[in-house]
């Protein structure tokens, strides 16, 4: 089936439907985190999603779809999340501190504790096959940051290896998780990571 934001799902009846599908996809990832992917069953989905079989065979006709549906969740809930954030900024250095304190939590809460660990593959396969789209939503929502630092330094950037730089150290931190130290770097310090990373890439 085809996942919508919920904002496309009108009607009472339909609100329901959304809510029943959202539960079977974070009871998923629930269960993935305790049981893997591989090993996954619709039951393990009924049970950590707290609906009944048969409503989750209403939705899902199969575990990979249930997979397939939960990858696409979690990217268009971040596409969604992050313009969200930028849109209601103006100033392109707080922009720029909104949208990757957006990215750093969006990491943490869709990645649940240890999942990392038991379905490796499952999680790098979602990130393989979704980096590009988290890339084009990260440049699309500091457009006006990039401008800003163009105006600043007085010449073109190459924004793409700008983005993919921003991207590739948050996502990092699934790897070897970040610690207080460098949070409040990164959270505190918006001009100074912006200043570094047009040094990296320069």
């Amino acid at each position: 089936m085809k996942l919508l934001p919920q904002g496309e799902w009108g009607g009472t009846a339909v609100g329901e439907q959304y809510a029943s599908v959202q539960k079977i996809l974070d009871g998923t990832l629930r269960a993935i985190r305790t049981v893997g992917a591989r090993r996954l069953s619709m039951r393990d989905i009924s049970d950590a999603s707290g609906v009944s079989r048969g409503t989750l065979y209403r939705y899902f006709a199969s575990k990979e779809d249930v997979l397939a549906a939960v990858s696409e969740y979690v990217c268009a809930s971040f596409e969604q999340g992050i313009t969200e954030v930028a849109d209601r900024i103006e100033d392109p250095v707080e922009r720029f501190r909104a949208v990757m304190q957006f990215f750093a939590h969006f990491t943490v809460d869709r990645s649940p504790d240890r999942i990392f660990e038991v379905e490796p593959a499952f999680h790098l396969e979602f990130l393989r096959t979704h980096f590009a789209r988290h890339q084009a939503a990260v440049r699309e929502a500091l457009e006006p940051t990039l401008d800003y630092l163009e105006r600043k330094v007085g010449q073109p950037i190459n924004r793409d290896v700008l983005i993919e730089t921003l991207v590739r150290l948050q996502l990092s931190t699934l790897v070897i998780p970040a610690d207080d130290k460098w949070m409040r770097i990164w959270n505190e310090s918006p001009e100074h990571i912006l200043q570094w990373a047009l040094q990296t890439v320069g």
